[in-house]
């Protein structure tokens, strides 16, 4: 499948705000639910291992708070974290 400009700009979009939202969301200092010790780094790689996972059972939610608590599950797992 070949996407034009348009649809990449529109997934590059898209997954930048997830990202933002997953980090924001569970930022150490100030997120909704912190997990202490978690980084950019690990909330790049847990959005990139769960996008890799997604099958016809577990779908992509467009970002939703689904999509948000699956990467806060391999964040956890991946790293040894815990909600603050």
């Amino acid at each position: 499948m070949k996407l034009n400009k348009t649809q990449i700009k529109a997934i590059t979009k898209m997954m930048s705000e997830f990202i933002f939202y997953v980090g924001w969301f569970y930022n150490a200092k100030t997120g909704v639910h912190p997990i202490k010790g978690m980084t950019n780094t690990m909330v790049l790689d847990a959005v990139q291992k769960y996008i890799n996972s997604l099958n016809d059972d577990i779908t992509w939610g467009g970002g939703d708070s689904l999509d948000r608590e699956r990467v806060r599950d391999i964040i956890l797992a991946d790293n040894g974290l815990e909600i603050a």
